[in-house]
């Protein structure tokens, strides 16, 4: 689910209850806006960013990322000069970086499929709460 599917839902449920004048149980209602919140975070941290994304999310160059790359101490895929990297798995900058990923970094089907063909191929076992595992 993006933050606009979220925010979109959540609106028009809003507006539905307020219409109708809905009661309803708080703990409930919490249990589902909470996984749907955990739909985005899962969404935000499968999107596989380039270079230049990862550099304006994380707060880093874009050679500070590739060192790290080359080092091995960040995971990422390389496809024939490009490097690319999952969301979840680069590091933030202290005080730095965007927290939100850059807006070209939507999420769709076809992303979500790349991003865990991706972690397949590094290794990664993803769960759903957004979370990786090294296998």
């Amino acid at each position: 689910m993006t933050r606009e599917e979220f925010r979109a839902k959540w609106i028009a449920r809003r507006e539905e209850w307020e219409k109708l004048g809905v009661l309803l149980n708080g703990g409930k209602l919490c249990e589902e806006f909470i996984a749907d919140f955990e739909d985005v975070l899962t969404s935000h941290d499968e999107a596989v960013l380039n270079t230049n994304q990862a550099s304006a999310m994380t707060g880093y160059s874009r050679a500070q990322l590739l060192h790290l790359y080359k080092q091995g101490r960040l995971r990422g895929h390389k496809n024939g000069k490009n490097v690319f990297f999952r969301a979840g798995d680069l590091p933030r900058k202290p005080r730095g970086g965007r927290l939100m990923a850059p807006s070209s970094a939507v999420v769709d089907e076809e992303t979500r499929a790349g991003a865990r063909r991706l972690a397949d191929r590094l290794g990664i076992r993803t769960s759903k709460a957004g979370g990786a595992d090294v296998r």
